[in-house]
């Protein structure tokens, strides 16, 4: 570790995603979007104007669009659900995330997952992979999802913490947007197999290979 980096001595808080971060969650987000981009073209919209947007982004901006999007929400939020509860059956603990959650808390550090998935898959998945946390905010709790700060901020809100005083830890390029809009200190986490590169745009503060590394960037001084 450089002498730049000898760990932070100030971190109050944690928030982790959670599919990718603290669990491997076989989720095909390539059909989830298909699923969900066929929805809006039964509403008669073009479906290519939509195909830049994640997932949650189409739905949001084609429930705009439309004069009452209440039966577009249901429909698309059970095609969300089925695939995502699905997927929760089939979740792995990542290597080192309970022993990690467990060293942040034992140490005072607050901890909180903050995810995009919905609550229903995500009971599933906890009580497969029970995880220590002090806070947990998904989709459902807030109007505003990663990468919007409004996410994060929540979960700091409920720990009581700042954001100059907290980091963010994610496998996913917006939740590393999300950390930096929320003004927190950023964590990118490598993808199983995949590349660091994933991560150019913006940069994290920090790269990890795995959960239990974080150890090394959080100053014993500050414990």
């Amino acid at each position: 570790m450089s002498a730049a980096h000898r760990g932070w001595s100030d971190i109050q808080a944690t928030l982790f995603d959670l599919d990718g971060t603290l669990v491997h969650t076989p989720i095909d987000f390539s059909a989830m979007k298909r699923a969900v981009l066929e929805a809006t073209e039964a509403e008669g919209f073009e479906a290519e104007s939509f195909r830049g947007l994640d997932v949650l982004g189409i739905i949001g901006e084609a429930a705009r669009r439309l004069k009452d999007p209440s039966e577009f929400r249901k429909r698309t939020d059970r095609i969300l659900q089925d695939i995502e509860i699905e997927a929760a059956h089939r979740g792995v603990e990542a290597v080192g995330a309970g022993d990690t959650l467990s060293w942040l808390m034992g140490h005072g550090i607050r901890v909180g997952i903050v995810t995009r998935n919905c609550p229903e898959a995500v009971v599933i998945t906890l009580s497969r992979t029970p995880l220590p946390h002090h806070v947990l905010v998904t989709r459902s709790d807030t109007p505003h999802v990663k990468p919007h700060p409004e996410h994060l901020w929540l979960a700091l809100r409920k720990l009581e913490r700042r954001p100059e005083n907290a980091l963010m830890i994610g496998d996913h390029r917006m939740d590393i947007l999300g950390g930096i809009a929320a003004g927190m200190r950023t964590a990118g986490i490598v993808a199983q197999g995949g590349a660091a590169d994933a991560f150019a745009d913006p940069k994290p503060d920090i790269l990890l290979l795995e959960l239990p590394e974080l150890r090394r960037w959080i100053s014993p001084s500050s414990l």
